[in-house]
């Protein structure tokens, strides 16, 4: 089964079950099996998919510091290309967003993010995961105030 989408991403939410789509979607077409087994460390708390304004979360110039390679920092390019490409067709899956210490960090989408960057989407939906109670309440409070 393909799990990489926001429809998928909202059915899993509507029946309460946000953190197994999550583990799915790393496992599987997400192809992040290291963040997904970090997650299941400690007690986490997820909030969404919410269409978000991702401006908040900035964006790094360039490649992303962790690539060093210059044929690394050539591909992180080319997907983020070949995502444009296919936007209005795609139904892509929702950025994966921590949200502690006052930071927001992609864990999840940095090629999306960019592309979306690039062509001046500034809305996206979003799945946020905390490990506090206080940064839940937190986001449910800030979730709260953009839906008004």
């Amino acid at each position: 089964m393909k799990y990489g989408s926001t429809t998928c991403a909202l059915e899993y939410a509507r029946r309460g079950a946000i953190e197994e789509w999550v583990q799915l979607f790393l496992r599987n077409d997400g192809e992040n099996l290291e963040f997904a087994e970090g997650l299941l460390l400690e007690k986490r708390y997820y909030s969404g998919p919410v269409l978000t304004d991702i401006t908040v979360f900035g964006i790094e110039e360039g490649a992303p510091s962790y690539l060093k390679e210059a044929d690394e920092i050539d591909r992180f390019f080319e997907v983020v290309e070949r995502m444009k490409s296919i936007w209005a067709d795609w139904d892509f899956p929702p950025l994966i967003v921590n949200y502690a210490f006052g930071r927001f960090e992609i864990n999840d989408g940095r090629h999306r993010n960019i592309a979306l960057h690039q062509m001046n989407i500034t809305q996206a939906p979003v799945i946020f995961w905390v490990s506090s109670e206080e940064d839940h309440r937190y986001i449910t409070e800030l979730l709260r105030s953009t839906e008004s």
